[in-house]
């Protein structure tokens, strides 16, 4: 390709943050290089690859075929000098300056990563992470794709191609603040429908499932929720309860965490709803991996520890 050979492995790896966060600005802050940079670079490439590489979109920037097949030989590129994918009786992970791109919502993250980041600052500290949220319907692309190495999610219909383990079981209850006037202790379902709540769900948030298990439940019983306030934080609502005479539903570990610092009370709800286990999800590529296999092993005994918790 002409004037490939002035393209630098730094400007392949632009261009796969720019695919990854099909943002310009966001893309630039991830690499530590200015907007115009990035602009500039992204303008090289679609010259060297005869490629448009990202279109614009009322949503974003959508990534072309080329620019997805381009990405993919990046990470195999970067799989191959991080020395991933490769079988290693001697792993070492301290000495491993492997990168992981970990799949999780805010609520799962603020109950795992304080104790995964722990083990890592202690046995890992070459090990980099990135965490963010996806949208749990597209789990089996983003893993087949690499767009992330795991996820740390309530699935609610396995993808019989991925592997599968349990990280630790999880229950969604209601919260309410201490003080509520009509609800005190306990909680009926004419008490849960007629108060104001408070739901996760707002964009960017892509799909909230354990709200649609929610919302399924009530509706079989012809019931719905009366949602007063939708916010795109999970961990934003026991704040917002603690404060207000909103009702929230949250899985139990949060409920339980936050219970410590704020005035709020926890409530079985009123009405039966699956529970929401969360589970870590990997592609079969990944599973002979030695640095992977660290951090499965890693998270394995954090859930261990969590599922051992009691409400």
């Amino acid at each position: 390709m002409t004037g490939l050979h002035r393209l630098t492995f730094q400007q392949l790896l632009y261009l796969q943050a720019l695919v990854e966060e099909r943002h310009v600005t966001r893309a630039a802050e991830r690499m530590h290089i200015g907007q115009p940079a990035m602009s500039a670079a992204l303008a090289r490439m679609r010259e060297v690859f005869r490629d448009v590489l990202l279109v614009k979109t009322s949503t974003g920037m959508e990534p072309t075929p080329r620019a997805l097949e381009l990405v993919g030989r990046i990470r195999e590129m970067t799989d191959l000098l991080e020395g991933r994918g490769f079988a290693d009786e001697q792993f070492d992970p301290a000495a491993s300056p492997a990168r992981w791109r970990v799949m999780a919502s805010d609520g799962i993250s603020r109950v795992v990563l304080p104790e995964l980041m722990a083990v890592a600052t202690r046995e890992a500290p070459r090990m980099r992470f990135t965490v963010h949220p996806g949208d749990p319907r597209r789990l089996s692309e983003y893993l087949r794709d690499g767009d992330f190495d795991l996820a740390l999610a309530f699935v609610r219909t396995p993808p019989s191609e991925l592997r599968q383990m349990t990280l630790y079981p999880q229950r969604l209850v209601c919260i309410a603040c201490a003080d509520h006037p009509e609800v005190q202790g306990s909680l009926s379902l004419a008490q849960f429908t007629a108060a104001d709540h408070a739901r996760w769900g707002a964009p960017p948030v892509v799909h909230a499932t354990m709200e649609v298990l929610v919302d399924e439940a009530l509706e079989a019983l012809g019931q719905a929720r009366k949602v007063a306030l939708l916010l795109s934080s999970l961990t934003l609502l026991p704040g917002v309860v603690a404060k207000s005479k909103l009702l929230a539903v949250v899985p139990d570990h949060l409920a339980m965490q936050s219970r410590e610092t704020l005035p709020i009370q926890v409530l079985p709800l009123p009405f039966d709803v699956p529970p929401v286990h969360v589970s870590m999800t990997w592609h079969e590529r990944m599973q002979h991996d030695p640095g992977h296999k660290w951090l499965r092993d890693t998270l394995r005994d954090i859930g261990h520890g969590l599922s051992a918790r009691t409400l």
